[in-house]
């Protein structure tokens, strides 16, 4: 294998690649932001839980 054949192998994965590599960008952040939609935990909601009271709040227990 020729130093010419090593180049041209590499011109021509370049000029397929580089192409398919911008459209990708673009369509793939799009099933990106789908795939988060569909799957990933809203960060905005807290998750359901017990209320507590804070450990230095004075409360008399006749009122609670």
């Amino acid at each position: 294998m020729n130093i010419s054949d090593i180049i041209q192998l590499i011109v021509v994965c370049a000029l397929i690649f580089f192409p398919l590599g911008y459209y990708a960008r673009h369509s793939l952040r799009r099933l990106r932001d789908t795939a988060r939609l569909l799957f990933a935990k809203p960060r905005y909601v807290k998750p359901a839980g017990t209320l507590k009271r804070a450990p230095h709040v004075k409360a008399n227990r006749k009122h609670d």
